[in-house]
Formats: structure tokens, sequence, C-alpha cells
């Protein structure tokens, strides 16, 4: 599986995992100033300075200068270039803990790409399912989290909360900070396609 390591202008810590690199406007400089080899720099970079964008174009292989009048945001528009190359997975960072009306966009693409899009931080793994089975993993996370943007049919097996059948919606808050209580917790979605976000409390 080809996995691309996605990284925003919120970007603190680059996760170590093997994957190639990609930077959205200012996550590019980041990247950069880390002497990491991006595959492709992309966004309006109306957030650098042509000192700064010349440095990213020396560890680019490719640079993408988009308008900065769109209608997609620079994460989208990563996300979708990165999809366009023929990676299975993108591992998206510095997306959360910002402007609240990107991180909601954010937390919808993570939604309408399930098994393809995580968002993830120093305190967050964030993800989306359809139709299945999944074994989950804590990964170092205490608490985990279920949400849906409609209407989701779940079953929560080894949870410190479980639940058998039971129809979730976007009102329902109460799926909130579970708990694994074995080494892993089972995810059954019947229907629809839910949010799962382990999480921690920061340090």
């Amino acid at each position: 599986m080809s996995t691309a390591l996605i990284a925003l202008k919120l970007t603190e810590k680059i996760p170590d995992i093997e994957a190639d690199y990609i930077g959205a406007d200012k996550g590019a400089l980041i990247l950069a100033k880390a002497g990491r080899r991006m595959r492709l720099a992309i966004g309006d970079f109306d957030s650098v300075n042509p000192e700064d964008l010349k440095l990213i174009r020396e560890y680019a292989d490719e640079t993408i200068v988009l308008n900065p009048i769109k209608d997609d945001s620079d994460s989208e528009s990563a996300l979708n270039h990165v999809l366009s190359l023929g990676y299975d997975r993108a591992v998206m960072t510095g997306s959360l803990g910002g402007r609240i009306d990107h991180e909601l966009v954010n937390l919808r693409l993570v939604n309408s790409h399930p098994g393809v899009l995580v968002l993830m931080n120093e305190q967050n793994y964030i993800e989306a399912f359809t139709e299945g089975t999944y074994e989950l993993e804590k990964m170092g996370y205490p608490y985990i989290s279920f949400f849906t943007f409609s209407k989701a049919e779940i079953t929560l097996e080894n949870m410190k909360y479980p639940l058998t059948h039971r129809t979730v919606t976007w009102e329902d808050l109460y799926t909130v900070s579970n708990e694994i209580v074995k080494e892993k917790g089972i995810l059954t979605v019947h229907s629809g396609t839910v949010l799962v976000i382990r999480s921690k409390d920061a340090e």
C-alpha cells in the first residue's frame, strides 16, 4: 500500500512513518526546513515569502502554485492531487487545532474518504469506516469516540461501553470518550459511515 504524508501549516512534529512527503502551502516550508524531500509541494503559497518559496522548490520534485481564488481548501487540493497520483492512503498532519472552519473541512474530508485519509497530531488519530468489521488497536490513545455526519448502525465490542446494533445519528453525543478494555476493540459498521477518533489529553 502506497502512503503519502500531507503536511499542512500547523504541523509541529513530522510522524516517523514510511511515506512520500507532500507539502501543502506552509506545510511545504516546514518540510523543507526539516530537510525532508517532497514529491510534491502544492498551494497558493500566500503565507510564504519569495525566499521561502525558493527553499520549497529546492526540496520538492514538483511544485504546483494554485490560484488563491479557488473553491477548495489547501488540504482538499493537496488530497485530490495525492489521490490523482495513485496513492492508496494519505496521512494528514497539521490539520487540527487551528481555525474551526478548516478543521471541520478536514473532518468532512476524512468522512468522505473512509479507509483512505487519516488526520493525526500529538493528541488525535482520526479515520472513518464504512460497512464491515474492524479490529481497533489502542495505539497509545486511552480514549476512542464514534460519530457520524448522518446516520449509522454500529456494534462495539471489547469496549468499556459496548453497543449492539445501535443506530446513531449526527445528533448523538454519548458515543464520546469510550475505552478499549482488551487488547483490541471491535467495531462493526452495519450501515453508514462512522468517524472514529482516538484521543488523549495534552501532556
